[in-house]
C-alpha cells in the first residue's frame, strides 16, 4: 500500500497539480499589486506560507521520485550483470563440453579401431562356435556348425549338483 501512496504522490498528475498550486500560490502571494485589491489582500501572506510549502513539498517527491528511481536502476543493472554472467558461464559451460565431447570421440574413434585391430587379429578357433563373418560384409556370422574332429560342448544345462 505504501509502494502504491509514494507512485501516486510522485507521478506527473499529482507533481502537475503541485506545480499549478505553487504557480497560483506564488502570483498570489508576490505579484506586487494583488495585496492591494480587497478580495485577494487578506490572503496574501497565507499564499506565501502555502506557495513555501508546496515549494519544499515539490522538492521533496521530486527527490524521493529521484532516489527511487535511482534505485530502481540499480537493481536492473545488478540484474542485468547477473545475466551477462550467467550467459557467459553458459558460454564457456558450452564450449567446454564442445571440447569435451569432441575429446571422448576422438578417445571412442581410437578405442574404435584398436578393437577392430585386435579383432582381425584374433584366428578362429574349434573351441569357439561363433563365426565372426565377414568384416567386409560377405558372409553373415553366427553360430558355426559343430565339427567331429573339434573340441564340442554340450549346450545342454549343466545337472543340478554339478555347480
Amino acid at each position: 500500500m505504501g509502494d502504491f501512496f509514494w507512485d501516486v504522490a510522485t507521478s506527473f498528475p499529482a507533481l502537475g497539480l503541485n506545480g499549478l498550486l505553487l504557480l497560483v500560490a506564488g502570483v498570489v502571494g508576490w505579484f506586487p499589486l494583488l495585496k492591494y485589491l480587497p478580495g485577494i489582500g487578506s490572503y496574501v501572506p497565507a499564499a506565501r506560507l502555502v506557495a513555501v510549502m508546496v515549494a519544499l513539498l515539490i522538492c521533496f517527491l521530486v527527490g524521493f521520485r529521484v532516489a527511487d528511481e535511482r534505485e530502481e536502476a540499480k537493481n536492473l543493472r545488478a540484474t542485468l550483470a547477473a545475466r551477462e554472467a550467467d550467459l557467459e558461464n553458459s558460454r564457456k559451460a558450452r564450449a567446454d563440453d564442445a571440447l569435451r565431447s569432441a575429446a571422448i570421440e576422438r578417445g571412442a574413434d581410437a578405442r574404435s579401431k584398436s578393437d577392430a585391430e585386435y579383432i582381425s587379429a584374433l584366428e578362429a578357433s574349434s573351441a569357439c562356435p561363433f563365426d565372426p563373418g565377414d568384416a567386409r560384409g560377405g558372409r553373415p556370422g553366427g553360430l558355426r556348425p559343430f565339427s567331429a574332429g573339434g573340441a564340442s560342448r554340450s549346450l545342454a544345462p549343466a545337472p543340478a549338483g554339478a555347480r
